[in-house]
């Protein structure tokens, strides 16, 4: 297969998973249709930087879409003493409310073509909570299956990644409808495919010990 440029490449790949993304989660039928006029122009982009050759594209989809592997989503840790002052250290930790099933989670999200698991821990915190964050230790990397109820169809790994308040105010978005601090004898419904009360348990734990060794499965 003959070189193409990979910055190119990759700016398509981002292009087509932001149509695959919106394919999925559209809102209508318009948004769908919109999302997959750009996957398909996305296809064709990468089929006329390869020279028009349809099997080096497919080539070149496959070495980042051929070979299925676990979607990978990211949560900020966020603990702080309720009032949401930067700085505040307590043991009331940072929840959103879900406007898809009405329980809560840990601000967090998908990670996104492009973005490290720091820069999307930032980006979700900011887009689910207002908050700005800046990250810290990893905590966990948590494999769902062994740990989350969830009738999904993904396998997730989900890094839990624990953040330092700067400030922030929230403004209510599509995902989520409010915040919140609570201690862990005081948790809301928690979505159990998300956030676990075990889990913010194990944030807790962590959040007590700074020589915590990252748990992964």
């Amino acid at each position: 297969m003959e070189m193409v440029d990979k910055d190119v490449v990759d700016l398509i790949l981002e292009l087509q998973a932001i149509g695959q993304s919106g394919e999925f989660y559209g809102h209508d039928d318009y948004d769908r249709d919109r999302a997959i006029q750009t996957r398909e122009l996305a296809t064709e982009l990468l089929v006329r930087l390869t020279g028009n050759n349809p099997e080096q594209a497919r080539e070149v989809l496959l070495e980042d879409y051929g070979y299925r592997t676990p979607k990978v989503d990211s949560r900020a840790v966020i603990f702080g003493d309720g009032t949401g002052r930067p700085g505040a250290d307590g043991d009331k930790i940072l929840l959103v409310h879900e406007g898809l099933d009405g329980r809560w989670s840990l601000p967090g999200g998908w990670i996104d073509e492009g973005l490290s698991v720091r820069e999307n821990t930032i980006k979700e915190a900011y887009e689910e909570s207002g908050m700005q964050v800046k990250t810290g230790r990893l905590l966990a990397v948590i494999d769902k299956r062994k740990h989350n109820p969830s009738k999904g169809i993904f396998h997730v790994y989900t890094f839990f990644v624990e953040c330092t308040l700067l400030g922030g105010t929230f403004a209510e978005n599509l995902e989520t409808t409010e915040i919140g601090w609570f201690g862990i004898d005081e948790l809301p419904e928690m979505s159990l495919g998300k956030t676990t009360p075990e889990q913010l348990e194990m944030c807790l734990e962590a959040h007590h010990n700074p020589n915590w060794q990252v748990i992964f499965d």
